[in-house]
């Protein structure tokens, strides 16, 4: 009896974080494809040549609106992108 709860509190944890795991990638996944939109949005409007790669999409994946202007502030102060 004993065997049968630990096992079935173990299965539930490990379900619990297979969730929160798929959660969180489908967040930066999200964030990412937004990231994306906005650099060639910002880069059509504005005319800039921000350089779009895996970088800066991932910049913009994991760090939301705060990553974009990171992005952006790196390339005019010519740092990077």
């Amino acid at each position: 009896m004993i065997l049968e709860i630990s096992i079935l509190i173990i299965v539930i944890v490990i379900i619990y974080l297979i969730f929160k795991l798929i959660k969180k990638a489908m967040f930066i996944a999200l964030n990412s494809i937004v990231g994306l939109l906005a650099l060639f949005g910002f880069n059509a409007v504005f005319h800039t040549d921000i350089v779009i790669n895996v970088w800066s999409v991932l910049i913009t994946g994991i760090g939301g609106a705060i990553g974009f202007f990171i992005v952006i502030i790196l390339h005019f102060l010519q740092i990077a992108f």
